[in-house]
């Protein structure tokens, strides 16, 4: 500290305003001032309690070890990011989807269900084998012994019909 720094010691639960020089005085000639505790704030010394003295500095090493810990999995505050024109938090995209997505989706999502109730069970089973089980026309031929030029017609027939469902 230098002799500039502003002091503020505690006077029956009220702050007095010293310099440095005049603090270091008083720890030579007073013997109540060995145990004074002071944090230093913004350039400044200010007395405060055993108590508070602890909590500021459990909480300091706390933030420290927060902040290590962040530093070391890679997380940086977007406040980084922050320019005269926009804060940081403003430049990051919102990838949520926008409402009329959420509805629109679900819109199609029910239209396919009403679709696909309206096919058959064998078009059904074919368009799972082919869509959702990940099949080729070829091995569903080999497996059921169905030509391949029939399973491509069957699964073009049950498209066409869904696709008619879901223009309703």
């Amino acid at each position: 500290m230098d002799d500039s720094t502003r002091c503020f010691v505690l006077n029956d639960h009220d702050y007095e305003e010293i310099s440095y020089v005049e603090l270091q005085e008083r720890r030579t000639n007073d013997p109540g001032y060995a145990d004074k505790r002071f944090i230093s704030l913004h350039g400044m010394l200010m007395e405060v309690t055993e108590a508070g003295y602890r909590n500021f500095y459990r909480d300091l090493r706390r933030q420290r070890y927060l902040d290590e810990e962040a530093t070391r999995n890679g997380a940086f505050s977007y406040n980084a990011l922050d320019s005269e024109e926009m804060s940081g938090e403003d430049t990051i995209a919102d990838t949520a989807p926008s409402v009329d997505e959420i509805v629109s989706d679900k819109l199609l999502m029910e239209a396919m269900r009403f679709g696909w109730s309206r096919l058959n069970r064998q078009e059904q089973d074919l368009l799972t084998a082919l869509f959702f089980d990940g099949k080729s026309e070829r091995e569903l031929s080999r497996e059921t012994g169905i030509p391949q030029k029939t399973i491509n017609d069957r699964r073009h027939r049950a498209l066409t019909k869904l696709r008619k469902f879901l223009e309703i």
